[in-house]
């Protein structure tokens, strides 16, 4: 058996060994403190606090964002803490995307 097949079978047996534990035993398995995802206020209840301190003025502000801000958490602090499956880094795609344009938009100008 190839080295790559081994580990391949070692991830996917581990895979399924995850998957079939409730959350309490995975939790027993963390090396570290967590942050839950349900501690997390969505923007909606954030801005409900806000507009609780702040009075009538947010109140409209609320109305226009609704669908939006009952999905979308806004998160400061440590990523890696979070009890998430994984953790994307979206910015290095931005980055290659804007140096791109970036490399087309000079190139077009120098020709001029």
């Amino acid at each position: 058996m190839y080295p790559g097949n081994k580990r391949k079978k070692l991830w996917r047996e581990e895979k399924e060994r995850l998957l079939k534990m409730t959350l309490e035993e995975r939790r027993k398995e963390y090396l570290g403190d967590y942050v839950a995802l349900k501690t997390i206020p969505t923007w909606m209840e954030d801005l409900k606090s806000k507009s609780e301190s702040d009075g009538e003025n947010a109140k409209e502000d609320l109305q226009g964002k609704k669908s939006l801000s009952e999905k979308v958490s806004l998160y400061r602090g440590d990523i890696t803490l979070l009890e998430v499956d994984a953790i994307v880094n979206a910015g290095r795609w931005l980055n290659t995307l804007c140096s791109y344009v970036l490399k087309i938009l000079y190139s077009s100008m120098v020709q001029v």
